[in-house]
């Protein structure tokens, strides 16, 4: 049984175990490799512009403003004039007669209005007017002549709206629609351009509705009232400037509030001026030309590339608006007129001129051209650069990456820890951006991305866990107790996957006669009786904490100490081996009622086992095909030869020195030296004799009895006839009567 044990390994691990540990590295790589799949559809999400992407980043941009909305001031230079509810209930319902409109406008420009903007379309002739109803009349004779009358007298030439238009500086609305173009479409305002042409990337529209030839040719500037919302109907951005028309044909058409600026400046910059990304330096994603500032007077305006500016809003305030029939009726301070830019339009609901905006879901169109034109003129800023999606991209893709290092290199709570940390960095980044540089940095996109590689590498992680413990259930199911096995599972730490050198106790035991045995019984005989020896046996070492190391036909190698830690080794060996010999009258009984049963003759069973405590190395040993968990070393045939010994000795259990040692639970008999094969040297012997918590005076008494039988054997005492008599006399000398037998007649020499 013990051919082939004597064999040393090299101290250095196994190269089989390295092949396992770059196996296990690549196979965990792989459970991995859904990360770049995943990053990469991540990147792609980041840039693109879709609704949902867009509707996302909408989420924290508006609520940073709600969070942070402009500061309002009273100085600054924009008033709303509002035809509000009340004032249709003093002055009557709309629309107002254009008299009516043109003494308000008049009005204004006499307490000091810098610009009148109409937020209002005068596409129509007035109803009441008296060309109006003229027309409305029957074609006889009578209404050409009234009409004669009335042209000769002037009456049809005047219109006080038209007047009040050319005696201020005022501007009209223009509608951009869908439809075809007028052909007398024009506007004011010419746009030098400085870098190459940026129309393609404007805010289209293919027509609109202009004024009334006599008003707009009187007004000082046109400027389109149209809003581009964002998909969630939205208003968080304004274009300063339109694309109208096509072909060659196509006009740069100036938003109402760029207009109304641009005429509160004309005596001194009437030109308003586009720069494009070319002129900057800046990079347009695939050689767009984008536009990136409008200078409209003195005013440098960032935009974004479609001529859209991001409006930091606000929101409502009493001081920005004053009720149409207060200036009418002469109730306003001249101080809140003088030297503004005085905006005109409807807030009253009936009129359902009615927005939504970051911070508010219902307002006045008029408003948005207000909080416009006070972003403006206040210098304030909000932008998202040319480049923050792709600055984003790359965040996601480094950072991402470096998560999923962190959660394969570190703990699980650490790189939690550290992935919140990131995120919120983020969050944090992306905030300060907005407050202190008026920079908008999508936090949400990127978080959610680092949040998902942090899920794809723990997952990743989880995966190659469960590997390793499915590893460690399937190498080591086979050797070890249940409970051990998932101790080991739950951390696999505790081995040393690459072989090491540990402390163990050693049980080899045999079974006597299993040749003879053997001849008596076919090959499936054989294995029932294997078998059913084995099953019992092995439930001892599990039961003990031991480890099944291997079978070897009759016989069973089991150690302690690997490859967990079992506190008190020895004691469990030795419990176990007691607890082997005690289960072999119950073993035998059922064979030699099986035997008797199929009619031939039962051999008695009878094991023997050595027990050794020493240094060995374990690990995986075999080859890349077939590999088992076990020890080798000198320990191991030590062991081997104790268990051959009990032959010799007539004992069921020899023990050696380092086991007698190392438990401390039991008691042992002083078997004295002996010469075991392949060793140079005497090896000491003992007999296990049972726990200590049992031995009593009787066990002492006996000790000191058969300690004499050996030194008189040793010594070739005259009385040693004496001794063996004495021993003999002992109760306790009944189990070794066998020993005492062979010691008599010198088949046993003790050193």
């Amino acid at each position: 049984m013990a051919q082939g044990l004597d064999k040393r390994v090299d101290k250095k691990p196994p190269r089989l175990w390295r092949i396992m540990r770059v196996a296990t590295r690549r196979l965990s790589s792989l459970s991995l490799s859904v990360l770049p799949i995943a990053l990469g559809l991540l990147l792609a999400i980041a840039l693109s512009n879709s609704s949902v992407v867009e509707r996302v980043r909408y989420i924290v941009f508006d609520q940073y403003q709600r969070w942070q909305p402009r500061v309002w001031h009273p100085d600054l230079p924009v008033r709303v004039v509002d035809i509000d509810e009340t004032s249709l209930a003093k002055i009557g319902q709309w629309p107002w007669p254009r008299s009516r409109i043109a003494e308000l406008t008049r009005k204004l420009a006499g307490y000091g209005a810098s610009v009148i903007a109409y937020d209002i379309i005068f596409a129509e002739e007035e109803r009441l007017s008296t060309r109006s109803i003229i027309a409305q009349l029957p074609e006889v004779p009578e209404r050409d002549a009234l009409e004669k009358v009335l042209e000769k007298r002037g009456d049809l030439d005047g219109d006080p709206l038209r007047d009040a238009l050319a005696e201020t500086n005022s501007v009209l609305a223009v509608v951009l629609t869908q439809e075809g173009m007028p052909a007398e479409a024009k506007v004011k305002s010419e746009f030098v351009l400085v870098g190459d042409d940026p129309t393609d990337e404007l805010k289209p529209f293919s027509g609109m509705v202009l004024p009334l030839p006599a008003l707009r040719e009187a007004a000082k500037g046109l400027g389109a009232i149209q809003y581009v919302p964002d998909q969630d109907l939205i208003i968080r951005r304004v274009p300063l400037v339109f694309a109208v028309g096509k072909g060659e044909s196509r006009l740069r058409v100036p938003s109402l509030a760029a207009e109304s600026l641009r005429v509160a400046q004309a005596a001194d910059t009437p030109t308003p001026i586009l720069k494009t990304n070319q002129a900057s330096g800046e990079w347009g994603f695939g050689g767009r030309t984008l536009l990136v500032n409008v200078k409209i007077g003195s005013f440098d305006i960032p935009v974004e590339g479609d001529g859209s500016l991001r409006v930091h809003y606000a929101g409502t305030q009493p001081g920005r608006t004053i009720a149409a029939w207060k200036v009418l009726a002469g109730e306003v301070s001249r101080e809140d007129i003088d030297g503004r830019i005085i905006l005109i339009g409807a807030r009253a609901a009936s009129l359902f001129d009615l927005r939504a905006t970051p911070l508010e879901p219902l307002v006045a169109g008029v408003d948005i051209h207000a909080e416009a034109l006070e972003h403006i003129v206040s210098e304030a800023s909000l932008r998202r650069p040319l480049e923050a999606p792709y600055a984003e991209t790359l965040a996601i893709f480094v950072i991402g990456l470096l998560i999923v290092f962190i959660v394969r290199r570190a703990a699980p709570l650490p790189s939690a820890i550290a992935t919140a940390i990131i995120i919120g960095g983020g969050a944090a980044l992306s905030w300060f951006a907005f407050s202190r540089m008026s920079i908008l940095i999508d936090p949400l996109i990127p978080g959610a991305s680092w949040l998902a590689a942090y899920v794809a590498a723990t997952l990743g992680v989880f995966r190659r866990s469960e590997r390793e413990k499915s590893f460690v259930r399937s190498a080591f199911s086979r050797y070890l107790a249940p409970a051990m096995v998932e101790r080991i599972a739950a951390d696999p730490s505790q081995l040393a996957l690459g072989g090491e050198t540990r402390d163990v106790t050693i049980l080899f035991s045999d079974v006597r006669d299993f040749t003879s045995r053997s001849e008596t019984l076919d090959a499936e005989g054989v294995v029932h009786f294997l078998n059913a020896l084995h099953t019992p046996m092995t439930e001892e070492v599990l039961k003990s904490g031991g480890t099944v190391d291997k079978y070897i036909g009759d016989g069973l190698m089991a150690f302690w100490n690997a490859p967990l830690d079992v506190p008190g080794h020895a004691n469990n060996a030795c419990r176990c081996a007691l607890a082997m010999i005690n289960a072999v009258p119950r073993i035998d009984a059922r064979m030699k009622a099986q035997a008797e049963s199929e009619g031939h003759a039962h051999i008695p069973l009878r094991i023997g086992i050595g027990l050794n405590t020493g240094s060995v190395f374990v690990g995986n040993m075999g080859s890349a095909q077939r590999f088992d968990y076990s020890i080798v070393g000198d320990a191991v045939n030590v062991t081997a030869r104790l268990e051959s010994a009990t032959k010799e000795f007539a004992l069921p259990i020899l023990v050696s020195e380092g086991t007698r040692a190392a438990a401390s639970d039991f008691v042992f008999l002083d078997l004295g030296a002996t010469g075991l094969k392949g060793k140079t040297t005497e090896t000491a012997v003992f007999a296990l004799h049972g726990p200590k918590s049992e031995a009593g005076a009787d066990f002492t008494q006996f000790t000191k009895l058969h300690e004499a039988v050996l030194a008189a054997c040793r010594n070739d005492s005259p009385d040693k006839e004496a001794k063996f008599a004495a021993v003999r006399m002992h109760t306790l000398s009944a189990r070794y009567a066998p020993f005492y037998e062979k010691l008599a007649a010198r088949q046993i020499k003790p050193e």
